[in-house]
């Protein structure tokens, strides 16, 4: 009865977890108010800006780091170069 009592509760755990970003994703979807979009003008593609930023922030922990992890430092700064070399081709072609 335990074992059975232990499974219902962490599969409603587990579908609980499962399910905000859904309802996450429903919440972002809504409509704004008209007075809301006319009194602010949305930033262009945040979400490119807000990863560029996290990218760049990352290679500067990164620089910061005292070890270099056997060159996997340097490889990891190389393909966050790249990271930020996509992302700013994707703004400039969307702009």
């Amino acid at each position: 009865m335990r074992k059975r009592l232990v499974l219902i509760v962490s599969s409603i755990a587990v579908l609980c977890a499962l399910s905000i970003p859904a309802f996450h994703a429903a919440a972002a979807k809504s409509a704004p108010s008209p007075a809301s979009t006319a009194a602010a003008v949305p930033d262009s593609h945040p979400e490119y800006h807000d990863a560029l930023e996290a990218l760049r922030n990352a290679r500067k922990h990164l620089e910061k780091a005292a070890a270099d992890g056997y060159g996997h430092r340097d490889r990891a700064i190389q393909a966050l170069d790249a990271a930020i070399d996509e992302c700013n081709q994707a703004l400039s072609v969307m702009h």
